[in-house]
C-alpha cells in the first residue's frame, strides 16, 4: 500500500514540466507555511478564552473581556431571516444555483447590533467584524436551489469576547444646558407669554437684560426639574479589539464546546502542515534524482 502510494507520487512529480514543478512547489510551501500560522492563531485564540474570566455586564471593566447572557433584539425588534421568515437577532442567508457545482448567487449577513442580557445590565454586540458561531442552521434545495440560513434567535444563550467600552452620557451640567435651551426656545416661540413674562419696560420688545433674566429663570427652573432625578445614562457596547490579535467571537454555543473546535482545528492544521511539508521535501527529492 505504501509502496504503491509513493510510486504514484512519484508518477505524478515527474510528469510536472519545469514552470508546474514551480507552480506546484510555490502552492504546496504556501499551504504548509499557511496551515503553520493558522495553527499558531488558534492555539493562541483558544488560550485566550480559556484564560479570560466572564465579567458581569454592570461591573465590566473597559477594555478586552468575556460576557454571557441572553441575545436580545434591539427595542424589543427582532429581525427576519431574508429567506424562512423566523425572527433572530443575528442571520447569514445563502442562495445557491446548481451548475457544475453550488454557485453562490446572494448572501445576505446581518451587520445590525443586538443586547446581550445577563440579568446585570445590557450590553449592545456589534457583529459585523465578528466571528459568529451558532449550530442553528437550516438547509434545503428546491428545484436546482439551494438555501442555507444561519441564525441567533431572541433569548438564546450567548457567549462573547470583544472590546468592552461604556458610554457615560452626558453628564448633569450638559443636561442642564439642554434643557434650558430648549426651555427658552419654547418661550420665543410663544412671543405673547414671553413678552408678558419678562418684558419689565413695557415697549414691546426683550432687551438684553431681561432677556438674561428669562435665561436666569428658566436655569432655576430646569435645575428645580431636574434636582431628584437625574441618572447619568450608561450604554455598554461590545466591538472588535484594538489588539488585533485578539479574537472577536460571538457564539451561541458554549465556551467550552468552541475552544474544544479550535484544539481541532488545531490539530487539522497540524497534519495539513506535516502533510505539505513532507510532500515539498519529496518534489525536491524525486526532481533532483535524489530517491
Amino acid at each position: 500500500m505504501i509502496d504503491s502510494l509513493i510510486d504514484f507520487l512519484i508518477g505524478i512529480t515527474l510528469s510536472f514540466d519545469d514552470a508546474e514543478f514551480v507552480w506546484v512547489m510555490l502552492a504546496t510551501l504556501l499551504v504548509c507555511f499557511g496551515s503553520v500560522i493558522a495553527l499558531f492563531g488558534f492555539i493562541r485564540h483558544g488560550r485566550i478564552m480559556q484564560d479570560t474570566p466572564t465579567s458581569k455586564i454592570r461591573s465590566a471593566s473597559q477594555g478586552f473581556v468575556q460576557l454571557e447572557g441572553r441575545a436580545k433584539s434591539l427595542d424589543d425588534k427582532p429581525l427576519r431571516v431574508p429567506g424562512s421568515g423566523r425572527e433572530c437577532v443575528w442571520f447569514d442567508y445563502l442562495i445557491e444555483k446548481k451548475g457544475n457545482d453550488w454557485e453562490e448567487v446572494e448572501r445576505d449577513t446581518s451587520i445590525y447590533s443586538f443586547y446581550v442580557d445577563d440579568g446585570t445590565g445590557l450590553c449592545a454586540v456589534d457583529p459585523e467584524l465578528g466571528r459568529v458561531i451558532t449550530r442553528k442552521k437550516k438547509v434545503w434545495v428546491v428545484g436546482d436551489w439551494r438555501y442555507t440560513e444561519r441564525l441567533i434567535a431572541e433569548n438564546d444563550r450567548v457567549y462573547c469576547l470583544g472590546q468592552f467600552e461604556t458610554d457615560q452620557g452626558g453628564s448633569k451640567a450638559e443636561v442642564l444646558k439642554v434643557g434650558v435651551r430648549v426651555l427658552l426656545n419654547q418661550w420665543k416661540h410663544n412671543r405673547r407669554e414671553l413678552l408678558q413674562r419678562f418684558d419689565q419696560n413695557g415697549d414691546g420688545d426683550i432687551d438684553m437684560d431681561e432677556w438674561n433674566q428669562a435665561r436666569e429663570t428658566a436655569i432655576r427652573q430646569v435645575e428645580s426639574a431636574t434636582a431628584n432625578d437625574y441618572v447619568p445614562t450608561q450604554h455598554h457596547n461590545l466591538v472588535a479589539p484594538f489588539n488585533k490579535g485578539y479574537p472577536y467571537v460571538i457564539s451561541s454555543i458554549p465556551q467550552d464546546e468552541v475552544t474544544s473546535r479550535y484544539q481541532l482545528y488545531a490539530f487539522g492544521l497540524l497534519g495539513l502542515f506535516v502533510v505539505s511539508g513532507a510532500y515539498a521535501v519529496f518534489m525536491t527529492i524525486v526532481r533532483r534524482d535524489l530517491f
